[in-house]
């Protein structure tokens, strides 16, 4: 028998969760049909308002929270009961603005990577029932979060744990040291477990 996964106040059927591949890959359909069938349904948030009925080639900022509330409706059309979320970059200008839309359109879990979400419980203070997912590469990142998070009065709900051969690029690690086995991703893991 295969396990569910709860994450926060939600659980899912099964222990999937569908990545949030940025630029229009992770939208609203794939999510959907991901948390209709038991998994945990992510929309990347980078670049959502590309290709949109809101963007003219101009307005990037304006159209990805109006886009990023269109997807979110889309995949709650196909899986009404699922557990859908958002996928938020820290390293993207509208991080802040992202995060808030997320909450405000519905998502249920919010993760967050490529740089350290400091802040995302400040900024998700009024939506108390959306889960919070930082992705780190090392405990000392763990660490810092737990640490500035509890100011929050809140952990982290879950954890993603990414190394360089599977983080797509977002650690910056040199290119010889990808793929050399030299990074010890159980380890991390277990490190990470204690500031859950």
């Amino acid at each position: 028998m295969i396990p569910s996964l709860t994450i926060g106040r939600y659980t899912v059927r099964f222990p999937l969760i569908q990545g949030g591949m940025g630029v229009r890959i992770s939208g609203g359909n794939l999510a959907g049909h991901v948390a209709r069938c038991g998994g945990i349904g992510l929309i990347a948030t980078a670049g959502i308002g590309l290709n949109s009925p809101h963007y003219d080639g101009g307005n990037f900022f304006t159209a990805d929270p109006l886009a990023l509330a269109d997807e979110i409706r889309k995949a709650y059309a196909i899986a009404p009961d699922g557990v859908i979320g958002t996928n938020c970059m820290v390293a993207v200008t509208n991080y802040d603005e992202m995060v808030r839309a997320s909450c405000a359109a519905g998502a249920k879990i919010i993760v967050s990577g490529a740089g350290l979400p400091l802040n995302l419980p400040e900024l998700t203070a009024d939506w108390p029932e959306v889960a919070l997912v930082p992705i780190v590469s090392s405990v000392k990142a763990a660490e810092l979060i737990a640490r500035k998070w509890q100011r929050f009065g809140r952990l982290p709900d879950a954890v993603v744990v990414e190394d360089p051969d599977t983080a797509g690029g977002h650690l910056g690690e040199k290119l010889e040291n990808i793929g050399s086995g030299a990074y010890d991703q159980y380890a991390t893991v277990r490190g990470v477990k204690q500031y859950l």
